[in-house]
């Protein structure tokens, strides 16, 4: 693969691009930007931030609020842990 004598496969290339935002265009051919500009979880946070940014200064507070109940929430001893099996 480093020298150029195998072929990578594209479920390769999907998991070297999101474990290290190298972009899989750049990864195939070498040509574009190495790291791809947002990451999945990068794009839903700034998407976040956008609409937060829109929001009064009330709301904000209210979001910000709200936020925090659902932290303190799910670090309680109430929360149903997610099953990953």
């Amino acid at each position: 693969m480093e020298i150029g004598d195998r072929k990578i496969n594209h479920r390769m290339l999907k998991i070297i691009n999101l474990t290290t935002g190298i972009s899989s265009k750049w990864l195939e051919s070498g040509e574009g930007e190495m790291f791809a500009s947002n990451l999945p979880q990068e794009q839903e946070i700034e998407e976040i931030v956008n609409l937060y940014r829109q929001l009064n200064p009330f709301f904000k507070g209210f979001f910000k609020r709200q936020l925090l109940e659902i932290i303190n929430y799910e670090n309680s001893s109430e929360m149903p842990q997610a099953n990953t099996t």
